[in-house]
């Protein structure tokens, strides 16, 4: 049974400590709990960083502490590192101590399916029981603060951090996120990995974030509730979607998903149609899968809601006639619309293309001209003005990844609100167009621009917006669009 409801500031301080004690220390590379040393060390708290472990005077520097009871100084958070076996006693003194937070890596408890793992996890919930001590995890990497710089990831994020706060049960996961997102500029606040969430659970996190002003959108990861029932969760989404988009992958939606799940963070079973059921009726954004999840943050992320489309009316423009086929049936089967151009903007385009192999209508099909940069970009300015387009969709071919054709692409769009994205080739396999496109990257993450690598991808996040803004618009939220 979780303990009572979380209060505002009291989960702040999670993200906010100002003494952090990290109980296992050791210099032993072979440990990877022992990868937050070396960060913590070149961070704001490394001269309130106390490493405990008896067998050690000084561990990187530190003064090393035989407990968390010799340290003169009041602490905030607690690192254990640990075999599962010293785990209970440890936690006795964290709480005799008064710490707040306890984060416990170890793994080995319910997600093993061994009754004595489960009643280990009852036991440490009845050390802390009436005291002020919470439990992040087990089996987790706890905590992230990007404003700070405080975080449990091996890869520190050194991007600009904005109001994407998260939550996953998996540190894999958790982990890939912030690597992911430093790569491709998803600009994070705050986040959590949380393991079996015993104490602290899915809900007091969705409360949290809902309330902090700091944070616009939440993602989560999640294999179950946790200590937290489906019914709270439900009430809790139904508040925040109104005004914060939520992004949830949920891991484990199969048959033997869901035994996986079980054998990694102890998750319990539940009806796949019971998440999506609640998922639409709070207007939650479900997912299936990592790129889908990184993808609609993204999009999420740099269009909502000062970009959020009108409709669902997709205007294309692209070289090539097959590939036009293609995008058409890829928007059309993720409920996405492709009208016709008014006949005025068809007229227009008619002057700039020549009249052989080209297609006017929608997707604008530039043929060979496509890679004449000066009609590409008259194309474009033709279609952003079309009153029948909502959302422009650009793919675009090896030919056009230079730094200069995104520059003049990018400078139509900034007189107008209709949102737009990039397709862009799989580059994986030409090292000269991966060199080409990590120049002209710096420039899209600059003017903070939407791009995808996958037409699939591009096609089912717009949806997944435009069902959103459908949902605010269904429930009369201030900050719908559609």
């Amino acid at each position: 049974m979780a303990k009572q409801q979380i209060g505002f500031e009291e989960l702040n301080s999670l993200f906010y400590p100002k003494h952090i004690a990290f109980i296992g220390a050791s210099e032993s590379s072979r440990l990877g709990s022992m990868m937050y040393l070396p960060a913590f060390r070149d961070s704001i708290w490394s001269e309130t960083f106390y490493p405990i472990n008896p067998k050690y005077d000084k561990i990187l520097g530190w003064k090393c502490y035989p407990s968390v009871l010799n340290v003169p100084n009041p602490i905030d958070i607690a690192y254990l590192s640990l075999k599962i076996k010293f785990i209970p006693n440890v936690l006795k003194e964290c709480v005799e101590k008064g710490i707040k937070w306890v984060i416990i890596f170890a793994s080995g408890f319910s997600e093993t399916g061994d009754p004595e793992g489960k009643q280990l996890e009852l036991e440490l919930l009845k050390i802390i029981k009436d005291s002020n001590t919470r439990i992040i995890g087990p089996n987790c990497l706890g905590p992230l603060n990007a404003e700070t710089g405080m975080a449990f990831t091996f890869a520190l994020q050194n991007g600009e951090y904005g109001g994407v706060s998260f939550m996953s049960q998996s540190g894999g996961h958790f982990t890939q996120l912030v690597n992911v997102g430093y790569k491709r500029d998803i600009r994070l606040r705050y986040g959590i990995s949380f393991g079996n969430q015993i104490d602290l659970n899915c809900v007091d996190l969705i409360r949290h974030y809902h309330q902090h002003s700091k944070t616009t959108l939440i993602a989560a990861y999640l294999e179950s509730f946790g200590s937290a029932t489906g019914h709270e969760f439900f009430l809790e989404l139904r508040k925040v979607t109104k005004s914060k988009p939520v992004v949830l992958w949920k891991g484990g939606y199969t048959k033997d998903g869901s035994r996986a799940a079980y054998s990694h963070t102890g998750a319990i079973a539940s009806n796949d149609r019971l998440w999506k059921s609640m998922a639409k009726q709070t207007g939650t954004i479900l997912v299936k899968d990592n790129e889908e999840f990184w993808n609609t943050i993204k999009t999420f992320e740099l269009l909502y809601p000062k970009y959020s489309p009108k409709g669902r009316n997709i205007g294309i423009i692209t070289p090539g006639g097959g590939s036009s086929v293609n995008i058409t049936d890829l928007f059309a089967s993720q409920n996405l619309k492709i009208p016709e151009l008014t006949p005025e903007s068809q007229s227009k385009i008619a002057e700039v293309l020549p009249y052989v192999n080209v297609n006017i209508k929608n997707p604008v099909d530039l043929g060979a001209s496509g890679f004449i940069l000066n009609i590409f970009t008259k194309c474009i300015e033709i279609v952003v003005k079309d009153p029948n387009i909502n959302i422009i969709m650009i793919p675009l071919w090896p030919d056009h990844i230079y730094r200069h054709v995104f520059n003049r692409m990018i400078k139509i769009f900034e007189s107008t609100l209709k949102p737009y994205a990039f397709c862009l080739p799989n580059i994986a396999d030409d090292s000269a167009l991966a060199k080409r496109f990590n120049s002209a990257k710096k420039l899209l993450h600059k003017k903070r621009v939407l791009y995808f690598f996958s037409l699939r991808d591009a096609a089912k996040s717009f949806s997944l917006l435009c069902d959103y803004l459908e949902f605010l618009k269904s429930h009369n939220s201030p900050n719908r669009k559609i």
